[in-house]
């Protein structure tokens, strides 16, 4: 771990009282999962009540799916007005990943197995039917990039338990040549395709990727890399560290390293120790507090450790 990226982790435990707590939960899961970090699994166990529901798992599940049946799209951040027309056709798509992710944590850090519960608030045949209709849908799944893979990746391979579903060849066409990257947003959209499919196949950093699938993933990282050294002013850190933790991921390494860790040395923040996003051409203004630029500092720790997942190839 880079002395920076100590400074930060130390920063950002020594100030968890600043943070809301799904913040903290981020934090934890992330450390935990990637290297199982002793402190991220204090944090997890001192949430443990707050995330379970006190033990009601129905109660908390409810609590998701009430969330997410109410939620605005105010709440997507990114390319909004793009993806608007495809979550009106797939008005299912946030529900299901907020409670997939819920459903995930609860197993693989508490232990939790209440899968079973799932089609109780996302009946199974609208489901099949979305996913069907998703990965026929190549334009839905460029322009909703991460919320599509979320759902793919953690509906077949949680829910499903099915290894050999995804088609990711496929997956991987789908970006291939397909998106304008004179347009930052387009950029921005094709690095979360690629980045999410890998992320996605992980589980979120809690286990190895395939072996079968490996080679699959290093050739999007490898066009990832290329697309990144082309419009590097373009695209803002936290694009470029989740491009390294990816990386990481596929184990593949990456010659871009270095030149975005020199970005990180410029940025950190003059109220603390942690990373802001401005001396690119697409920054992010708005996230420059110890709680908006907490995602893009859990991914720049990670970038700076071995990935030893929790689950093993």
């Amino acid at each position: 771990m880079s002395n920076l990226s100590k400074s930060i982790y130390d920063y950002y435990f020594k100030h968890l009282d600043k943070l809301p707590t799904d913040a903290q939960f981020h934090l934890g899961t992330r450390l935990h999962f990637w290297d199982q970090d002793p402190q991220a699994q204090d944090l997890l166990n001192k949430l443990t009540d707050w995330f379970t529901g006190d033990g009601d798992h129905q109660a908390s599940l409810q609590t998701v799916y009430d969330e997410a049946q109410n939620a605005p799209l105010a709440k997507v951040n990114n390319a909004r007005e793009l993806r608007r027309p495809f979550f009106e056709k797939y008005p299912l798509l946030r529900t299901c990943n907020l409670l997939l992710f819920r459903i995930t944590f609860l197993k693989h850090v508490y232990g939790i197995d209440v899968r079973d519960q799932f089609y109780a608030f996302c009946p199974r045949e609208q489901v099949e039917a979305m996913r069907t209709a998703l990965l026929e849908d190549d334009e839905a799944l460029r322009v909703l990039a991460t919320y599509a893979t979320n759902f793919l990746y953690l509906y077949d391979r949680v829910i499903a338990e099915d290894e050999s579903s995804l088609p990711i060849d496929k997956l991987y066409e789908v970006g291939k040549d397909a998106y304008d990257l004179s347009d930052r947003m387009g950029l921005q959209l094709y690095i979360y395709l690629y980045t999410h499919c890998i992320i996605g196949e992980s589980l979120f950093y809690y286990r190895a990727l395939p072996a079968s699938n490996r080679a699959t993933y290093q050739a999007m990282v490898a066009d990832l890399e290329r697309v990144i050294d082309e419009h590097y002013d373009d695209i803002n850190l936290d694009n470029k560290f989740e491009f390294l933790v990816a990386a990481k991921i596929a184990d593949y390494q990456t010659s871009l390293e270095q030149r975005i860790f020199a970005e990180a040395e410029r940025s950190v923040s003059p109220d603390g120790t942690f990373l802001i996003d401005t001396i690119n051409n697409f920054p992010q203004p708005d996230k420059r507090t110890l709680d908006g630029s907490e995602h893009r500092n859990v991914l720049f720790i990670l970038a700076n450790r071995d990935f030893k997942p929790l689950q093993p190839e």
